[in-house]
Protein backbone atom coordinates (compact mmCIF):
# COMPACT_ATOMS: atom_id res chain seq x y z
CA UNK A 1 0.00 0.00 0.00
CA UNK A 2 1.45 3.39 -1.00
CA UNK A 3 2.16 6.07 1.60
CA UNK A 4 -0.31 8.35 -0.17
CA UNK A 5 -3.10 5.80 0.19
CA UNK A 6 -2.20 5.15 3.83
CA UNK A 7 -2.43 8.87 4.58
CA UNK A 8 -5.82 9.03 2.86
CA UNK A 9 -7.09 6.19 5.07
CA UNK A 10 -5.74 7.88 8.21
CA UNK A 11 -7.43 11.15 7.26
CA UNK A 12 -10.69 9.31 6.58
CA UNK A 13 -10.54 7.59 9.99
CA UNK A 14 -9.92 10.90 11.79
CA UNK A 15 -12.80 12.54 9.92
CA UNK A 16 -15.13 9.61 10.74
CA UNK A 17 -14.50 9.84 14.50
CA UNK A 18 -15.17 13.57 14.46
CA UNK A 19 -18.70 12.99 13.13
CA UNK A 20 -21.61 13.09 15.60
CA UNK A 21 -22.40 9.74 17.21
CA UNK A 22 -25.79 9.52 15.44
CA UNK A 23 -24.19 10.15 12.05
CA UNK A 24 -21.60 7.42 12.65
CA UNK A 25 -24.39 5.03 13.60
CA UNK A 26 -26.32 5.76 10.37
CA UNK A 27 -23.18 5.29 8.25
CA UNK A 28 -22.55 1.93 9.92
CA UNK A 29 -26.13 0.76 9.25
CA UNK A 30 -26.00 1.85 5.60
CA UNK A 31 -22.61 0.16 5.14
CA UNK A 32 -23.93 -3.14 6.48
CA UNK A 33 -26.99 -2.86 4.24
CA UNK A 34 -24.86 -2.28 1.14
CA UNK A 35 -22.57 -5.15 2.09
CA UNK A 36 -25.56 -7.50 2.42
CA UNK A 37 -26.82 -6.43 -1.00
CA UNK A 38 -23.41 -7.17 -2.54
CA UNK A 39 -22.76 -10.56 -0.93
CA UNK A 40 -26.31 -11.98 -1.08
CA UNK A 41 -26.34 -14.45 -4.01
CA UNK A 42 -28.87 -14.03 -6.81
CA UNK A 43 -30.27 -17.15 -8.48
CA UNK A 44 -31.72 -17.29 -12.00
CA UNK A 45 -34.10 -20.03 -13.06
CA UNK A 46 -35.68 -20.66 -16.40
CA UNK A 47 -39.01 -20.86 -14.67
CA UNK A 48 -40.63 -18.62 -12.14
CA UNK A 49 -38.24 -16.29 -10.29
CA UNK A 50 -37.49 -16.84 -6.62
CA UNK A 51 -37.40 -13.88 -4.22
CA UNK A 52 -34.79 -13.97 -1.46
CA UNK A 53 -35.95 -11.59 1.29
CA UNK A 54 -33.38 -9.29 2.85
CA UNK A 55 -33.28 -9.04 6.64
CA UNK A 56 -35.55 -6.31 7.99
CA UNK A 57 -33.61 -3.35 9.34
CA UNK A 58 -34.97 -1.23 12.17
CA UNK A 59 -34.85 2.55 12.01
CA UNK A 60 -31.99 3.80 14.17
CA UNK A 61 -32.89 5.50 17.41
CA UNK A 62 -30.83 8.14 19.13
CA UNK A 63 -29.97 6.74 22.55
CA UNK A 64 -27.82 9.62 23.77
CA UNK A 65 -25.06 8.88 26.22
CA UNK A 66 -24.55 5.75 28.29
CA UNK A 67 -27.09 4.84 30.93
CA UNK A 68 -24.77 6.07 33.67
CA UNK A 69 -25.16 9.64 32.41
CA UNK A 70 -28.96 9.51 32.68
CA UNK A 71 -28.63 10.81 36.25
CA UNK A 72 -27.64 14.20 34.81
CA UNK A 73 -30.12 16.61 33.24
CA UNK A 74 -30.00 15.72 29.51
CA UNK A 75 -33.47 16.68 28.30
CA UNK A 76 -32.70 17.51 24.66
CA UNK A 77 -30.72 15.82 21.91
CA UNK A 78 -27.41 17.61 21.28
CA UNK A 79 -26.39 18.90 17.86
CA UNK A 80 -23.02 17.21 18.25
CA UNK A 81 -21.48 14.65 20.58
CA UNK A 82 -17.75 14.06 20.85
CA UNK A 83 -16.13 11.10 22.58
CA UNK A 84 -12.45 11.91 23.17
CA UNK A 85 -10.04 9.65 21.31
CA UNK A 86 -6.30 9.29 21.86
CA UNK A 87 -4.51 12.47 20.77
CA UNK A 88 -7.64 14.64 20.45
CA UNK A 89 -7.55 18.26 21.59
CA UNK A 90 -10.23 20.85 22.32
CA UNK A 91 -8.48 23.33 20.07
CA UNK A 92 -8.73 20.96 17.13
CA UNK A 93 -12.43 20.39 17.74
CA UNK A 94 -13.33 24.08 18.03
CA UNK A 95 -11.25 24.84 14.92
CA UNK A 96 -13.38 22.36 13.01
CA UNK A 97 -16.43 24.47 13.96
CA UNK A 98 -14.50 27.71 13.22
CA UNK A 99 -15.10 28.62 16.86
CA UNK A 100 -11.61 29.21 18.26
CA UNK A 101 -12.72 32.50 19.82
CA UNK A 102 -15.61 30.71 21.53
CA UNK A 103 -13.11 28.33 23.11
CA UNK A 104 -11.23 31.35 24.47
CA UNK A 105 -14.45 32.61 26.08
CA UNK A 106 -15.15 29.20 27.64
CA UNK A 107 -11.59 28.94 28.96
CA UNK A 108 -12.10 32.30 30.67
CA UNK A 109 -15.00 30.74 32.63
CA UNK A 110 -13.02 27.51 33.13
CA UNK A 111 -10.38 29.37 35.14
CA UNK A 112 -12.64 28.90 38.15
CA UNK A 113 -13.19 25.16 37.75
CA UNK A 114 -10.12 24.02 35.70
CA UNK A 115 -11.87 21.07 34.08
CA UNK A 116 -10.79 21.67 30.47
CA UNK A 117 -7.01 21.77 30.63
CA UNK A 118 -6.69 17.98 30.95
CA UNK A 119 -8.91 15.88 28.68
CA UNK A 120 -8.88 12.10 28.81
CA UNK A 121 -9.77 9.36 26.37
CA UNK A 122 -13.42 8.40 26.84
CA UNK A 123 -14.55 11.80 28.17
CA UNK A 124 -17.81 12.91 26.53
CA UNK A 125 -18.59 16.43 25.29
CA UNK A 126 -22.02 17.45 24.00
CA UNK A 127 -22.82 20.66 22.11
CA UNK A 128 -25.98 22.67 21.44
CA UNK A 129 -25.81 25.30 18.67
CA UNK A 130 -28.14 28.06 17.60
CA UNK A 131 -28.24 29.00 13.90
CA UNK A 132 -27.63 27.22 10.59
CA UNK A 133 -26.01 24.11 12.03
CA UNK A 134 -26.14 22.15 8.76
CA UNK A 135 -23.30 24.15 7.21
CA UNK A 136 -21.04 24.15 10.28
CA UNK A 137 -18.99 26.98 8.77
CA UNK A 138 -19.28 28.90 12.01
CA UNK A 139 -20.52 32.11 10.39
CA UNK A 140 -24.15 31.86 11.47
CA UNK A 141 -23.74 29.47 14.38
CA UNK A 142 -23.53 30.28 18.10
CA UNK A 143 -22.59 27.74 20.76
CA UNK A 144 -25.35 27.97 23.35
CA UNK A 145 -24.32 25.13 25.66
CA UNK A 146 -21.48 22.64 26.15
CA UNK A 147 -21.69 19.72 28.55
CA UNK A 148 -18.59 17.92 29.75
CA UNK A 149 -18.84 14.43 31.26
CA UNK A 150 -15.74 13.48 33.25
CA UNK A 151 -16.73 9.96 34.20
CA UNK A 152 -20.16 8.88 35.34
CA UNK A 153 -20.35 11.07 38.46
CA UNK A 154 -18.92 14.39 37.29
CA UNK A 155 -20.49 16.90 34.88
CA UNK A 156 -19.56 20.47 34.02
CA UNK A 157 -21.92 22.63 31.93
CA UNK A 158 -20.85 25.84 30.18
CA UNK A 159 -23.87 27.92 29.15
CA UNK A 160 -23.88 31.09 27.06
CA UNK A 161 -25.00 34.26 28.82
CA UNK A 162 -24.72 37.80 27.48
CA UNK A 163 -21.36 37.90 25.68
CA UNK A 164 -19.68 35.10 27.56
CA UNK A 165 -20.24 31.81 29.37
CA UNK A 166 -21.01 30.71 32.92
CA UNK A 167 -20.43 27.25 34.30
CA UNK A 168 -22.17 24.84 36.65
CA UNK A 169 -20.43 21.82 38.13
CA UNK A 170 -22.41 18.75 39.25
CA UNK A 171 -20.94 15.95 41.36
CA UNK A 172 -23.13 12.90 41.93
CA UNK A 173 -22.67 11.22 45.30
CA UNK A 174 -23.97 7.87 44.04
CA UNK A 175 -23.71 4.94 46.43
CA UNK A 176 -20.66 3.41 48.10
CA UNK A 177 -20.33 -0.36 48.39
CA UNK A 178 -17.89 -1.91 50.83
CA UNK A 179 -15.40 -4.50 49.60
CA UNK A 180 -13.06 -6.73 51.63
CA UNK A 181 -9.49 -7.40 50.52
CA UNK A 182 -7.36 -9.78 52.57
CA UNK A 183 -4.07 -11.49 51.81
CA UNK A 184 -0.56 -12.43 52.85
CA UNK A 185 2.86 -11.34 51.67
CA UNK A 186 4.74 -14.24 50.11
CA UNK A 187 8.46 -14.76 49.69
CA UNK A 188 10.12 -12.26 47.31
CA UNK A 189 6.98 -10.15 47.25
CA UNK A 190 5.84 -6.94 48.96
CA UNK A 191 2.72 -5.36 50.43
CA UNK A 192 2.27 -3.35 47.24
CA UNK A 193 2.47 -6.37 44.92
CA UNK A 194 0.26 -8.56 47.11
CA UNK A 195 -2.44 -5.91 47.60
CA UNK A 196 -2.56 -4.79 43.95
CA UNK A 197 -2.78 -8.43 42.82
CA UNK A 198 -5.93 -8.75 44.92
CA UNK A 199 -7.52 -5.68 43.32
CA UNK A 200 -6.55 -2.84 45.67
CA UNK A 201 -5.97 0.31 43.55
CA UNK A 202 -2.39 1.59 43.63
CA UNK A 203 -3.64 4.95 44.92
CA UNK A 204 -5.18 3.23 47.96
CA UNK A 205 -1.92 1.37 48.61
CA UNK A 206 -0.20 4.77 48.72
CA UNK A 207 -2.83 6.06 51.16
CA UNK A 208 -2.28 3.12 53.53
CA UNK A 209 1.49 3.51 53.40
CA UNK A 210 1.15 7.23 54.15
CA UNK A 211 -1.23 6.62 57.08
CA UNK A 212 1.04 4.04 58.71
CA UNK A 213 4.41 5.55 57.78
CA UNK A 214 5.16 6.61 61.38
CA UNK A 215 4.37 3.09 62.59
CA UNK A 216 6.08 0.87 60.01
CA UNK A 217 8.47 1.22 57.07
CA UNK A 218 6.84 -0.87 54.35
CA UNK A 219 10.06 -0.95 52.32
CA UNK A 220 12.26 -2.33 55.11
CA UNK A 221 10.20 -3.83 57.93
CA UNK A 222 7.70 -6.12 56.19
CA UNK A 223 8.41 -9.80 55.70
CA UNK A 224 6.98 -12.96 54.16
CA UNK A 225 4.05 -14.14 56.27
CA UNK A 226 2.80 -10.64 57.14
CA UNK A 227 -0.98 -10.41 56.62
CA UNK A 228 -3.37 -7.58 55.83
CA UNK A 229 -7.12 -7.02 56.02
CA UNK A 230 -8.60 -4.03 54.23
CA UNK A 231 -12.10 -2.63 53.73
CA UNK A 232 -12.54 -0.18 50.87
CA UNK A 233 -15.63 1.53 49.48
CA UNK A 234 -16.30 1.67 45.73
CA UNK A 235 -18.53 4.38 44.27
CA UNK A 236 -21.40 3.50 41.91
CA UNK A 237 -23.92 5.60 40.01
CA UNK A 238 -26.76 3.17 39.37
CA UNK A 239 -24.94 -0.07 38.60
CA UNK A 240 -21.98 1.63 36.94
CA UNK A 241 -18.71 1.97 38.82
CA UNK A 242 -17.16 5.44 38.77
CA UNK A 243 -13.70 4.05 39.49
CA UNK A 244 -13.51 6.07 42.72
CA UNK A 245 -12.51 4.21 45.86
CA UNK A 246 -11.55 5.07 49.42
CA UNK A 247 -10.01 3.13 52.31
CA UNK A 248 -12.44 2.61 55.20
CA UNK A 249 -10.15 0.57 57.41
CA UNK A 250 -6.96 -1.50 57.40
CA UNK A 251 -5.19 -3.90 59.74
CA UNK A 252 -1.61 -4.93 58.98
CA UNK A 253 -0.18 -7.89 60.91
CA UNK A 254 3.61 -7.50 61.11
CA UNK A 255 4.94 -10.47 63.03
CA UNK A 256 3.34 -10.03 66.50
CA UNK A 257 2.33 -6.39 66.06
CA UNK A 258 -0.90 -5.12 64.51
CA UNK A 259 -0.97 -1.68 62.88
CA UNK A 260 -4.36 -0.23 62.04
CA UNK A 261 -6.13 2.79 60.56
CA UNK A 262 -9.86 3.54 60.44
CA UNK A 263 -11.73 6.34 58.63
CA UNK A 264 -14.05 8.47 60.73
CA UNK A 265 -15.64 11.80 59.77
CA UNK A 266 -13.15 12.44 56.98
CA UNK A 267 -10.00 11.69 59.00
CA UNK A 268 -8.03 8.57 59.97
CA UNK A 269 -7.30 7.26 63.45
CA UNK A 270 -5.68 4.18 64.98
CA UNK A 271 -7.57 1.60 67.05
CA UNK A 272 -7.29 3.82 70.14
CA UNK A 273 -8.68 6.89 68.38
CA UNK A 274 -5.37 8.74 68.00
CA UNK A 275 -4.99 10.82 64.81
CA UNK A 276 -2.75 9.47 62.04
CA UNK A 277 -2.56 12.56 59.82
CA UNK A 278 -0.59 15.72 60.49
CA UNK A 279 -2.44 19.01 60.78
CA UNK A 280 -2.37 21.61 57.99
CA UNK A 281 -0.70 24.98 58.22
CA UNK A 282 -3.09 27.81 57.36
CA UNK A 283 -0.77 29.69 54.99
CA UNK A 284 1.34 28.41 52.07
CA UNK A 285 3.75 31.33 52.62
CA UNK A 286 6.29 32.30 55.24
CA UNK A 287 5.51 35.08 57.75
CA UNK A 288 6.02 38.49 56.20
CA UNK A 289 4.53 37.40 52.85
CA UNK A 290 0.89 37.00 53.87
CA UNK A 291 -0.78 40.27 52.93
CA UNK A 292 -4.16 39.45 51.33
CA UNK A 293 -5.10 41.47 48.24
CA UNK A 294 -8.38 39.69 47.37
CA UNK A 295 -10.61 37.51 49.55
CA UNK A 296 -12.63 34.38 48.80
CA UNK A 297 -15.93 35.33 47.08
CA UNK A 298 -18.02 32.59 45.36
CA UNK A 299 -20.57 35.12 44.02
CA UNK A 300 -18.19 37.67 42.54
CA UNK A 301 -19.26 39.19 39.19
CA UNK A 302 -17.13 40.41 36.31
CA UNK A 303 -17.08 44.24 36.45
CA UNK A 304 -17.90 44.60 32.71
CA UNK A 305 -19.89 41.53 31.57
CA UNK A 306 -21.60 41.08 34.98
CA UNK A 307 -21.19 37.32 34.54
CA UNK A 308 -20.62 35.32 37.72
CA UNK A 309 -16.88 34.75 38.07
CA UNK A 310 -16.37 33.11 41.47
CA UNK A 311 -13.16 33.92 43.28
CA UNK A 312 -12.63 30.45 44.71
CA UNK A 313 -9.49 31.28 46.62
CA UNK A 314 -7.40 33.89 48.40
CA UNK A 315 -4.94 36.20 46.64
CA UNK A 316 -1.68 37.12 48.37
CA UNK A 317 0.21 40.20 47.21
CA UNK A 318 3.71 38.80 46.74
CA UNK A 319 6.40 39.62 44.20
CA UNK A 320 7.44 37.19 41.46
CA UNK A 321 9.75 34.47 42.75
CA UNK A 322 8.36 34.25 46.31
CA UNK A 323 8.66 30.72 47.71
CA UNK A 324 5.45 28.71 48.19
CA UNK A 325 5.22 25.82 50.67
CA UNK A 326 2.85 22.84 50.92
CA UNK A 327 0.45 23.26 53.87
CA UNK A 328 0.17 19.49 54.35
CA UNK A 329 1.43 16.09 53.20
CA UNK A 330 0.13 14.94 49.83
CA UNK A 331 0.83 14.05 46.22
CA UNK A 332 1.11 16.29 43.15
CA UNK A 333 -1.92 15.69 40.91
CA UNK A 334 -1.37 18.43 38.31
CA UNK A 335 1.34 20.73 37.00
CA UNK A 336 -0.40 22.52 34.11
CA UNK A 337 -0.31 25.71 32.04
CA UNK A 338 -3.73 27.31 31.50
CA UNK A 339 -4.53 30.31 29.28
CA UNK A 340 -6.11 32.20 32.20
CA UNK A 341 -4.90 30.43 35.37
CA UNK A 342 -1.33 30.45 34.10
CA UNK A 343 1.10 27.85 35.43
CA UNK A 344 -0.58 26.11 38.36
CA UNK A 345 -0.12 23.17 40.72
CA UNK A 346 -2.75 20.98 42.39
CA UNK A 347 -1.94 18.87 45.46
CA UNK A 348 -4.14 16.02 46.69
CA UNK A 349 -3.75 15.71 50.46
CA UNK A 350 -6.31 12.97 51.08
CA UNK A 351 -9.63 11.81 49.66
CA UNK A 352 -11.18 14.88 51.25
CA UNK A 353 -8.64 17.72 50.88
CA UNK A 354 -6.80 19.30 47.93
CA UNK A 355 -5.11 22.65 47.30
CA UNK A 356 -4.33 24.73 44.19
CA UNK A 357 -1.70 27.40 43.47
CA UNK A 358 -2.24 29.64 40.39
CA UNK A 359 -0.22 32.17 38.32
CA UNK A 360 3.14 30.62 39.22
CA UNK A 361 6.45 31.53 37.62
CA UNK A 362 8.06 28.15 38.30
CA UNK A 363 7.02 24.70 39.57
CA UNK A 364 9.54 22.87 41.76
CA UNK A 365 7.66 19.56 41.79
CA UNK A 366 6.39 17.09 39.19
CA UNK A 367 3.15 15.19 38.73
CA UNK A 368 2.95 12.10 40.95
CA UNK A 369 5.59 13.32 43.42
CA UNK A 370 5.00 12.74 47.14
CA UNK A 371 5.06 16.01 49.10
CA UNK A 372 5.65 16.70 52.80
CA UNK A 373 4.18 19.55 54.82
CA UNK A 374 6.45 22.59 54.66
CA UNK A 375 8.18 21.47 51.44
CA UNK A 376 8.90 24.22 48.90
CA UNK A 377 6.76 23.45 45.83
CA UNK A 378 6.81 26.56 43.60
CA UNK A 379 7.68 30.20 43.05
CA UNK A 380 4.94 32.82 42.70
CA UNK A 381 4.50 34.73 39.46
CA UNK A 382 2.27 36.65 37.09
CA UNK A 383 1.35 34.07 34.42
CA UNK A 384 -2.02 33.68 32.72
CA UNK A 385 -4.70 36.37 33.03
CA UNK A 386 -3.22 38.30 35.92
CA UNK A 387 -3.20 42.03 36.73
CA UNK A 388 0.07 41.78 38.65
CA UNK A 389 2.36 39.40 40.56
CA UNK A 390 0.49 37.47 43.25
CA UNK A 391 -0.39 33.98 44.51
CA UNK A 392 -3.94 32.67 44.11
CA UNK A 393 -4.42 29.91 46.72
CA UNK A 394 -7.41 27.54 46.86
CA UNK A 395 -8.43 24.99 49.49
CA UNK A 396 -11.00 22.33 48.46
CA UNK A 397 -12.99 20.03 50.74
CA UNK A 398 -14.82 17.13 49.06
CA UNK A 399 -14.07 18.68 45.64
CA UNK A 400 -15.63 22.03 46.58
CA UNK A 401 -13.68 25.25 47.31
CA UNK A 402 -13.91 26.79 50.79
CA UNK A 403 -12.51 29.94 52.36
CA UNK A 404 -9.16 28.77 53.71
CA UNK A 405 -8.79 31.97 55.75
CA UNK A 406 -12.26 31.86 57.32
CA UNK A 407 -12.65 28.15 58.12
CA UNK A 408 -10.88 26.00 60.66
CA UNK A 409 -7.69 24.45 59.32
CA UNK A 410 -8.07 20.63 59.36
CA UNK A 411 -6.52 19.23 62.50
CA UNK A 412 -6.41 15.53 63.34
CA UNK A 413 -5.37 15.15 67.00
CA UNK A 414 -7.72 12.40 68.13
CA UNK A 415 -11.35 11.39 68.45
CA UNK A 416 -13.02 13.68 70.97
CA UNK A 417 -14.56 12.21 74.13
CA UNK A 418 -18.17 12.74 72.98
CA UNK A 419 -17.57 10.74 69.79
CA UNK A 420 -15.53 7.96 71.41
CA UNK A 421 -18.44 5.51 71.70
CA UNK A 422 -19.57 6.03 68.13
CA UNK A 423 -16.00 5.60 66.87
CA UNK A 424 -15.50 2.36 68.80
CA UNK A 425 -18.72 0.93 67.33
CA UNK A 426 -17.52 1.81 63.83
CA UNK A 427 -14.15 0.15 64.44
CA UNK A 428 -15.87 -3.00 65.72
CA UNK A 429 -18.11 -3.08 62.65
CA UNK A 430 -15.16 -2.74 60.26
CA UNK A 431 -13.19 -5.45 62.06
CA UNK A 432 -16.15 -7.84 61.74
CA UNK A 433 -16.19 -7.14 58.00
CA UNK A 434 -12.44 -7.78 57.80
CA UNK A 435 -12.85 -11.14 59.50
CA UNK A 436 -15.85 -12.15 57.41
CA UNK A 437 -15.54 -13.74 53.98
CA UNK A 438 -19.12 -12.77 53.12
CA UNK A 439 -18.17 -9.19 52.24
CA UNK A 440 -17.97 -8.73 48.45
CA UNK A 441 -14.44 -9.17 47.10
CA UNK A 442 -12.90 -7.37 44.14
CA UNK A 443 -11.47 -10.58 42.68
CA UNK A 444 -11.38 -14.30 43.29
CA UNK A 445 -8.72 -13.49 45.83
CA UNK A 446 -7.62 -16.69 47.45
CA UNK A 447 -5.83 -17.95 44.34
CA UNK A 448 -4.20 -14.55 43.87
CA UNK A 449 -3.17 -14.37 47.53
CA UNK A 450 -1.14 -17.55 47.09
CA UNK A 451 0.84 -15.82 44.35
CA UNK A 452 1.21 -12.53 46.31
Amino acid sequence: MSNHLKQKLINFKQLFYKLPKLHRYLIAVLSVTCLLLVITPTYHFSGKGVEIPLPKLQDPEFKGVDVALSDFNTDTIPDYEWVVQEGDTLGELFSMFNKSYTLTQILEADKNVLSLDVINKGDIYRFWFDGETDSFDGKNVVLERMEQYLGVAHQVVFKRKNKGYEYKETLLEGTWRKVRIAGEIKSRSSFYKAAVALGLPANDVAVIRRLLKTKIDFAKQTAAGDRFEIIISKQFVGNVSTGNTKVEGVRFFNRKTVYSAFAYKGNYFDSKGEGLERAFTRYPLKPGFRRISSNFNPRRRHPITRLIRPHNGTDFAVSTGTAIYAPGDGVVKRVVRHKYAGLYIELQHSYKYRTRYLHLSKALVRKGQQIKRGQKIALSGNTGASTGPHLHYEFHVNQKPINAMGNKVPVSIGVDRKSKGEYERRVSSLIRMMESEDVTSTKADKEKAKKG
